[in-house]
């Protein structure tokens, strides 16, 4: 925890508009650690959504609470709201909530039921770091706020993570979590560091923290993460400009009011496509060495949370539609106007295939 990484964390604050930013080892821990640093454990409750990364629910099983899935707002993607509410006990004690692909719609009604109902929200903005929604910024919505530097990031520490708050007490708790419990007393006024400290334990932390070299690299990549934006933008439009006019691709629509960092670029197919035909065509793309992933499964249907929970196919009707849908296109700064011609072109060519062959079989079957 060098000089690296304290710039790191002052320049994260600055960029997200919060007092204070903790480096650690991953965006999961940066989840992981909030959720403990707000006293959540067994016999807690925590609201998220259906349709989200597998790393929200994990850091909810993790520390022991109980995750209780809402279903999504066909139009934002993001947790509806209405649905959240009804969700609600007195044992809830905490909205864990992302914005999906970076897109930040329907917020301001989640901010407000976590004031209705008492509770803090979690805010996992990895997807949306630069992101904008009239006067504030993704970091800003939840009490505390959680960012992931993956590969595929605008910015990237290889690994890494960042958590982003106002309120001391909580930076305070993160801060030692990350450092195995640690809250170090300097043994003389003005003593240097590297002379070594007086250990005191006040949790029961981790081997947390964000490795200088890794700072060293997203403080660079951090400190030109505008010019970065700007370019995945032009990455968006090309994409939208030639995916907009296809009746069976559904584009993100975010709201006038939003600018977006574009985490990545993910269409939804139309309805008339089932689960069975979004795969035939990632295959068909992967055949052709064009990369295309599913992103993501429905959380509240993976193997592992269904054991626990119990939930079946069919109770979260929306998120499981988007789930099935969804295709992750090529996305990335140095992608040229051709190679997102390729993709557009054999995109399109796939669904075609794909949608004659689904009606013809059904034309046999009547």
């Amino acid at each position: 925890m060098g000089p690296k990484l304290l710039e790191f964390e002052r320049q994260m604050a600055h960029k997200t508009r919060r007092t204070h930013a903790i480096g650690v080892n991953s965006g999961s821990l940066a989840i992981e650690i909030s959720l403990r640093a707000l006293g959540i454990g067994p016999g807690d409750e925590v609201l998220l959504s259906a349709f989200a990364y597998s790393a929200n629910v994990n850091s909810v099983l993790h520390v022991g609470a109980t995750p209780v899935f809402v279903d999504v707002n066909s139009r934002t993607m993001n947790m509806d709201p209405v649905a959240a509410e009804s969700k609600a006990t007195p044992k809830t004690k905490a909205m864990l909530v992302a914005e999906t692909f970076g897109n930040p719609a329907g917020f301001p009604d989640l901010i407000a039921l976590c004031s209705r109902l008492e509770i803090p929200m979690i805010e996992n903005g990895t997807e949306g770091l630069g992101s904008t929604y009239g006067m504030d910024n993704v970091g800003r919505f939840g009490r505390i706020a959680c960012f992931g530097f993956f590969a595929s990031r605008p910015i990237t520490t290889g690994e890494g993570g960042m958590i982003v708050t106002h309120d001391d007490h909580l930076a305070a708790a993160c801060r030692a979590m990350r450092h195995q419990g640690r809250v170090d007393r300097i043994s003389f006024p003005h003593q240097s560091m590297d002379l070594g400290t007086k250990m005191e334990h006040v949790y029961d932390g981790y081997d947390g923290r964000l490795p200088e070299m890794n700072a060293a690299l997203g403080l660079s990549q951090l400190q030109r993460l505008d010019q970065t934006i700007a370019r995945r933008a032009e990455v968006a439009q090309s994409y939208t400009k030639r995916l907009g006019g296809e009746s069976d691709i559904l584009l993100l629509n975010p709201p006038s009011e939003c600018t977006m960092s574009w985490s990545n670029f993910v269409v939804r197919l139309s309805d008339r496509f089932t689960k069975d035909d979004r795969d035939q065509i990632i295959d068909g793309m992967h055949r052709l060495d064009i990369g295309a992933a599913d992103w993501w499964p429905c959380a509240a249907l993976l193997p592992h949370v269904r054991k626990i929970t119990g939930h079946q196919v069919g109770d979260f009707p929306l998120a499981e539609r988007l789930s099935h849908r969804t295709i992750a296109l090529p996305f990335y700064e140095t992608i040229s106007e051709r190679e997102i011609d390729d993709v557009c072109q054999t995109l399109t060519t796939l669904i075609g295939r794909v949608g004659a062959s689904r009606e013809e079989k059904k034309d046999i079957g009547e």
